[in-house]
């Protein structure tokens, strides 16, 4: 009797239980919302990598997508959050063809991005290397500094220009190393059976194209680390031209920390990756040399 009672008292209590913890699907507005966040935050990432590096084929592509996602915004305003696709005759979400065109964009410019590293890398490469063997602490150089110097009767066996290399010797090979294990990090990625599997379906989810604009994003950042570490080494090597460089733009009204474009230790093909690092868009940041230095001393 006691056992009737006590399971006619908890029933109603574990229905309310297994009510209340009930999965429901996500509703159409979140995942509209979460969409509309996820493209368009990508749609300004595309932007600066288009307008950098892009050729005419992948700006005309990425035209497309913005296109897509201006009338897809305007359905998302409305409270139209998803539609039905003739093609693959499925309801689909709004922001569904939106991903399916950016997910290509990133792939041709995370591949374009490991190619372009890599040249980036390779140019520091053979100086950095003949700096790590000349000015190591190992090097016969190194006995130079012990013994006294008679302006007289002595020649140093290298110039004075380049001594600091005896103290940046370590910094250039960290950053070398660095650069290129953050290359291989990148190439890693873009291999990944995983991401490979999910780009090989013949029919893809919302899902899916979410998960490789994010890895291929993912590339796309570890390749700007690669690629900075490559444009530092650049300026370590002409470290010595700094206040040539700075007489030049006027020292009182640049810096260039935060300004690649006026930095000329980096060699003019990789200012726009210097850019491009920093989320700038190289043509803009060309205006502003103009505006300081005259055509005629360009």
């Amino acid at each position: 009797m006691r056992q009737k009672v006590l399971i006619i008292v908890l029933l109603p209590l574990l229905l309310v239980l297994s009510v209340s913890h009930k999965v429901y699907p996500i509703s159409g507005s979140v995942k509209s919302q979460k969409d509309y966040i996820f493209t368009l935050d990508h749609i300004r990432n595309m932007r600066i990598i288009v307008s950098n590096f892009a050729t005419k084929d992948v700006k005309d592509d990425f035209d497309k997508a913005v296109a897509l996602f201006q009338s897809s915004a305007k359905e998302y305003y409305a409270q139209e959050f998803s539609y039905y696709d003739e093609k693959s005759r499925k309801q689909r979400t709004r922001f569904f063809q939106v991903k399916k065109e950016l997910s290509a964009l990133f792939d041709k410019m995370a591949d374009f991005y490991l190619k372009r590293t890599k040249i980036v890398l390779d140019s520091t490469s053979k100086e950095s290397f003949d700096i790590i063997v000349t000015y190591g602490k190992q090097s016969n150089l190194v006995k130079f500094f012990s013994k006294n110097f008679d302006p007289r009767l002595d020649i140093k066996p290298y110039k004075e220009k380049e001594y600091h290399f005896f103290r940046d010797k370590e910094v250039i090979e960290r950053y070398l190393k660095n650069g290129y294990k953050k290359l291989q990090d990148a190439k890693r990625i873009y291999a990944d059976q995983d991401l490979n599997f999910i780009k090989g379906k013949k029919e893809k989810k919302s899902t899916d194209y979410n998960y490789l604009i994010d890895r291929f994003w993912k590339v796309i950042s570890e390749c700007r680390l690669a690629k900075q570490y490559g444009i530092e080494i650049h300026k370590i090597l002409k470290v010595n031209e700094v206040t040539t460089i700075l007489r030049r733009y006027q020292k009182n009204i640049v810096s260039l920390d935060p300004n690649p474009i006026f930095d000329d230790r980096i060699p003019q093909e990789f200012k726009v990756d210097a850019n491009d690092n920093l989320k700038l868009i190289h043509s803009h940041e060309l205006q502003r040399v103009s505006k300081i230095v005259p055509k005629s001393d360009k």
